[in-house]
């Protein structure tokens, strides 16, 4: 397990982050958010890609992050929103890790990213179509996802869950 990943996916505000840094630390492995590997390797934030340069230019750039993790060592990687919507995507994590789908209710994600100021997406698109998005992207999702675990109770409870997956492979 030390040189494989466990890639966390799923929507804006399924618990990527906050589940991801939780399993990091109860495995005591390194911990990555693609996000800020992004910001951090562009020294741009993701609203200011968005706005200067588009989606598809940041989705270029995702690209490379999905690479870079790939090549890491191992450890618990966060995904972004979109990450898994891309096959390209999806195929260079499939190959250097485990994939865990993290689902939760919409209603709770809705309330959650429609006042954060960081999620250029949920700021333009209304509820309607947010949900479309997770409709269609939890589809995408579970395409490469190797495993699907819900995060409707607490933080403790969907680190359990991943530990027993982790446990049985």
């Amino acid at each position: 397990m030390s040189d494989k990943k466990i890639y966390l996916c799923g929507f804006m505000a399924s618990g990527k982050t906050t589940v991801g840094k939780a399993l990091s630390k109860k495995l005591n492995i390194d911990y990555v958010d693609t996000d800020e590997l992004l910001v951090e390797t562009y020294g741009l934030g993701i609203p200011a890609i968005f706005e200067k340069y588009g989606e598809d230019y940041f989705r270029d750039l995702e690209y490379d992050i999905a690479k870079k993790t790939a090549n890491m060592k191992g450890g618990v990687v966060s995904t972004g929103g979109g990450m898994l919507t891309f096959d390209r995507n999806g195929e260079v994590l499939q190959k250097s890790g485990i994939i865990i789908c993290l689902v939760r209710d919409f209603d709770s994600i809705y309330r959650e990213i429609k006042s954060d100021k960081n999620r250029p997406l949920a700021q333009t698109k209304t509820k309607d179509e947010l949900k479309e998005m997770y409709e269609s992207r939890i589809l995408k999702y579970q395409k490469y996802a190797d495993y699907i675990v819900g995060n409707d109770g607490s933080v403790d409870d969907c680190v359990k869950k991943i530990m027993s997956i982790i446990d049985e492979s």
